[in-house]
């Protein structure tokens, strides 16, 4: 009897003492983003899921505003269309917040009325960007619910498909900001 209850009680600790090795909790993040780069912004819906031990994975949805008026090789109105991008963040912390470093793609369609001021060429133009880039950022948490997260990314700007000879291929930075609420 006394081997039983020896065996038991140790077996007791053993268990106990496994569940306080158990660090950090999976988290999914709910918010707002807005995204800028020089071709364009992009204001969405941020959605995220966090592992217990630096790993998240998150998407956007959203609209995007292509182009910029004041661009001194056309006029633009009427731009815009669907966005979306998916990402990995590695969180140098143990859990889900501060600084991280991550890879994302985003994909953004618009249609754009189109005037240049070289070439008499106007009209509706369908376009299609998809964009990899490396992230990195900080994330601050507020109480354990609130999130702030400024961004940095540094990608390669594609057209899929576009029927303006203007847009090109090139290496571009966006910068963003998301905030919501962790569950």
């Amino acid at each position: 009897m006394k081997k039983v209850s020896t065996l038991f009680f140790l077996l007791f600790l053993f268990n106990a003492s496994h569940a306080q090795m158990e660090v950090g909790y999976n988290t999914t993040d709910i918010g707002a983003e807005f995204q800028y780069y020089k071709d364009g912004k992009f204001i969405g819906l941020h959605l995220a899921t966090n592992a217990k031990l630096h790993h998240s994975f998150h998407a956007t949805i959203g609209y995007y505003i292509a182009g910029d008026p004041t661009a001194s090789f056309y006029y633009n109105q009427n731009n815009g269309g669907l966005g979306a991008g998916l990402g990995y963040r590695y969180y140098i912390l143990l859990r889900p917040h501060g600084f991280f470093i991550g890879a994302k793609a985003d994909l953004f369609t618009y249609k754009v009325n189109l005037k240049t001021q070289t070439l008499m060429i106007d009209g509706p133009y369908t376009s299609m960007i998809f964009i990899p880039s490396l992230q990195t950022g900080y994330m601050i948490l507020i109480n354990d619910m609130l999130f702030i997260t400024p961004t940095a990314s540094f990608g390669y700007k594609m057209n899929l498909q576009s029927e303006m000879s203007l847009d090109e291929k090139k290496a571009v930075g966006l910068f963003g900001v998301s905030f919501g609420l962790k569950f």
